[in-house]
């Protein structure tokens, strides 16, 4: 091939300012980024100095400087100097006996100098060698030779910038690296460094230590409590609750969280190690009394508080290592802060709880960091893994939840044991008077105020009594109308994102359609498309009548038998399909229990339940649905069962999140169970998945009605 007839890429000199200074956007993040690169040279200790770096003048100077290996004239010819070189990718550990997994994998850390100054000089040597090298760049010059290509309309190459480089003599033992930055591009204050020192704090796991370790120290001449000061994890001190989960590899299993409410405890249970592979994690929750307790130490420093992160072979994963200063800015990469719409006052936000999540390398390999830094590759793993962590937090809701029933029932109980104390002394002042009346008539006036003021104290705790209770049914109203619309507010903006979608499918579906028909050679397709058009089209049913019903949920209030309603469904309305698909079907609710609310609403909870069974128990040869029902003291509850494929350990929350389905392939849409959820607590009761009737498969669910719904 003549060479005339080739085409190379070239890399403009206008690159280096979008690798530097647009891509790393915030020069905390720059140092960050550098003291990462000391970690994957194998060194011990890392010294970070500020120098003159208060106040505008020429000798401001950023140095970070390592112990590590050092590089050689061809490291930094062929690596340092190469922009994105695979050399870390090739080699994913560094040297032993430190065999850290290298955490610099783009090759672009180094453009986080252009962050801070304009001029840098490398300054490295490896054990053995005599000399130190030094190399200078100029990025001003760079930034320079970019504005004159701009104004003059010509091509200017960012390889073709010559780099100065010297030697100096040094002692053969002495090896590392050493970055000095001038020029600096910005004052650096006080509160700077002590969020640098926040952010550098966590770059290592505070619970599984490096081995050999990693020192960090941040030195200023301009401030003395910054005087070589060493780097360390803030303890965690004050959480109210405390759990974390561990795995057994040699069994395949792993530890998840569960909370036994009768016990009021967080437990934990094994399951079987999911496809993101084998997790370590250890949760921190405040609750309000810990985070009063917290807020007055750090005086209400909400950079401390912050989620759950995730830290990879003890290091922590460069999603989370970017820095933020307002907290309403940073980036809710597990989406903790975003289900909050949905139960507002039941989750835990990224300001109440901190979490440390281990993973590694080897055990957990499709957890890959994203190339632009800002989340994980989104695959099946890392979404799996995100559902698994948010039951583990979600557990901290349910203790949320029960501190608070508690504080409330404890209130009610102390204001009527207040009553019954009241009482009790106003009896026994009753029969102090009997007694005074016969031996010492002339006494009573004096135990007279004390009767008037036992009488007006019961009476003021009766009527505490009554306003108290008026004062929760007010505050469970307003509670429940919130979170209805938050809720309506989080699906209709899912809703809209899905109707834009199934209408484009099927626009798309029926403008094939109207430019083939009839072609005998696009038979299959119009087939196929008509089928795909039904089923988007029954999708959008079914988010339409929610919402319609949803609508009219105010309204159109009735008495009805829940049982005469449940016995209609499944004996009659829904007979002819039940034997068309082979379902036998069991009714057993042996008492009754009337309410009153919107029936469409109620029949819609069965309705989607049913709907789910018939997918699930497709391939099933002997398929089975039951229904059974009774009264205790407090509720009327029920169990719906069916032998289906039924639902995967681990899946047991998530399944009643909007569009969470494992049967799309079988036209699940994931709103059934969401449905089912909103519309039993809309009656303040509750569902979850219990233990299986028809075990070991199937599905069983546990819905709770109580008859106190205030």
């Amino acid at each position: 091939m003549n060479k005339k007839d080739t085409l190379r890429w070239r890399f403009d000199v206008n690159a280096f300012r979008l690798l530097g200074r647009e891509l790393i956007t915030d020069r905390v993040t720059a140092v960050f980024e550098l003291v990462k690169n000391c970690y994957d040279a194998n060194s011990t200790k890392v010294n970070v100095e500020f120098l003159n770096i208060t106040k505008d003048s020429d000798d401001k100077q950023i140095i970070i400087s390592d112990n590590g290996i050092g590089m050689s004239y061809n490291d930094i010819d062929n690596k340092w100097m190469v922009v994105g070189t695979n050399s870390k990718r090739a080699k994913l550990y560094s040297d032993p006996p430190f065999n850290r997994k290298f955490v610099g994998e783009k090759g672009i850390g180094r453009f986080a100098v252009d962050k801070l100054g304009e001029r840098l000089v490398i300054k490295t040597k490896q054990v053995g060698e005599s000399k130190w090298l030094n190399v200078e760049i100029k990025w001003d010059e760079y930034e320079e030779l970019s504005t004159k290509a701009t104004a003059g309309d010509q091509l200017s190459l960012f390889t073709e910038v010559d780099n100065h480089y010297f030697f100096t003599d040094g002692p053969p033992d002495e090896h590392g690296t050493k970055l000095i930055i001038s020029q600096i591009r910005d004052n650096w204050s006080k509160a700077d460094l002590e969020r640098l020192t926040r952010e550098l704090s966590i770059l290592k796991s505070p619970f599984y230590p490096l081995n050999p370790p990693f020192d960090i120290y941040i030195g200023s001449n301009d401030f003395i409590e910054f005087k070589e000061k060493l780097v360390k994890p803030d303890p965690f001190r004050f959480y109210s609750h405390h759990a974390e989960i561990e795995y057994d590899s040699a069994n395949g299993k792993q530890e998840t969280l569960v909370f036994n409410k009768e016990a009021g405890k967080i437990l934990k249970e094994l399951i079987d190690i999911r496809d993101f592979g084998p997790i370590k994690a250890k949760f921190f929750y405040f609750n309000e009394g810990a985070k009063r307790k917290f807020n007055a130490v750090y005086k209400n420093d909400e950079t401390r508080i912050d989620g759950v992160k995730i830290y990879r072979d003890s290091v922590i994963t460069t999603p989370f290592a970017e820095y933020e200063s307002d907290p309403d800015k940073r980036r809710d990469i597990l989406g903790i802060d975003k289900r909050r719409w949905r139960q507002t006052f039941d989750r835990v936000s990224t300001r109440e709880i901190i979490g440390i999540v281990d993973i590694t390398m080897n055990d957990n390999p499709q957890i890959i960091d994203g190339t632009n830094r800002q989340d994980f590759i989104d695959t099946p793993e890392y979404r799996h893994l995100k559902e698994f962590l948010m039951q583990q937090i979600d557990v901290f809701g349910a203790v949320k939840i029960y501190e608070r029933e508690f504080k409330r029932s404890a209130v009610e109980k102390e204001l009527h044991k207040a009553g019954q104390e009241v009482k009790s002394f106003s009896h026994a002042i009753d029969k102090i008077q009997q007694e005074i009346d016969k031996e010492k008539p002339e006494l009573k006036a004096v135990l007279q105020p004390l009767k008037e003021q036992a009488a007006e104290l019961s009476k003021s705790i009766s009527q505490s009594i009554s306003e108290q209770k008026k004062y929760q049914a007010d505050v469970t109203r307003k509670e429940n109308i919130y979170l209805s619309l938050m809720s309506l507010q989080d699906y209709a903006s899912n809703i809209s994102h899905a109707i834009r979608t199934s209408l484009g499918k099927i626009k798309r579906m029926a403008e094939f359609i109207k430019l083939n028909f009839p072609n005998p050679e696009y038979d299959v397709y119009f087939k196929q498309y008509a089928s795909l058009i039904y089923d988007e089209m029954d999708v959008l049913l079914k988010v339409t009548d929610f919402m319609l019903s949803y609508a009219s949920s105010g309204g159109n209030f009735e008495d009805f038998s829940v049982k005469e309603l449940i016995e209609n469904l499944l004996l009659h309305t829904y007979s002819q399909a039940f034997r068309s698909e082979g379902i036998i079907v069991e009714v057993e609710i042996k008492d009754d229990f009337v309410i009153n609310f919107n029936k469409k609403i109620f029949e819609d909870i069965f309705q989607n339940l049913i709907s789910n069974s018939i997918k699930a128990l497709e391939g099933n040869t002997n398929k089975q649905i039951k229904c059974s029902g009774y009264l205790d003291s407090d509720n009327f509850t029920l169990y719906f069962s069916d032998n289906g494929v039924g639902v995967s350990k681990g899946d047991e929350k998530w399944i009643f999140e909007l569009y969470n389905t494992r049967t799309a392939d079988k036209g699940g849409a994931g709103l059934g169970l969401y449905i089912v959820e909103k519309r039993i607590q809309a009656l303040k009761g509750s569902v979850e998945l219990v233990e299986s009737e028809f075990k070991p498969q199937g599905a069983t669910f546990k819905i709770k009605l109580p008859f106190n719904k205030i």
